[in-house]
């Protein structure tokens, strides 16, 4: 009789760890794929030295351009605009935004320069782990992960 009761502790105690294991893992994945994601990723990635760049560094890149609509209301007035998603990559399960530097648009880098320029992407996505900025002529990749400024 005691080795039913033992038993049956050893049984609920390996399916206390299975469950355990499993919300880990789903906690872990990234908060954009937990959800669904709020965009269609795009298959089609055409090649680029910022795409090969990105492997070098031991992401994957999961989609190529993504244009994102948006319609803001001005006095009952609409008004169409959008934004460019350059790519989305992942790296050791977290999720991030990709923008290529542009010779014509170059990057402040000032506090209200990356303010004006990426806050809107990282508002947009917030469940991603950040933005990757890469600068492809130079080999360079810049994560912005917005932060509070509490301390």
């Amino acid at each position: 009789m005691q080795a039913d009761g033992f038993l049956i502790v050893v049984v609920v105690a390996i399916l206390l760890y299975l469950i355990y294991r499993s919300v880990q893992s789903w906690l872990r994945r990234p908060a954009l794929l937990r959800r669904g994601l709020h965009f269609d990723l795009n298959e089609d990635i055409p090649g680029h030295p910022a795409v090969e760049l990105l492997k070098e560094h031991g992401y994957e890149v999961i989609s190529g351009k993504l244009r994102v609509p948006l319609t803001f209301m001005v006095n009952h007035t609409k008004l169409h605009s959008r934004l460019f998603i350059d790519y989305v990559a992942t790296r050791e399960d977290e999720l991030y935004l990709v923008r290529l530097a542009r010779a014509r648009q170059p990057l402040e880098w000032t506090g209200s320069g990356v303010r004006q320029e990426l806050l809107p992407f990282l508002l947009l996505y917030p469940d991603c782990s950040g933005l990757l900025y890469i600068d492809a002529e130079h080999s360079e990749i810049k994560v912005i992960v917005l932060d509070s400024d509490d301390e």
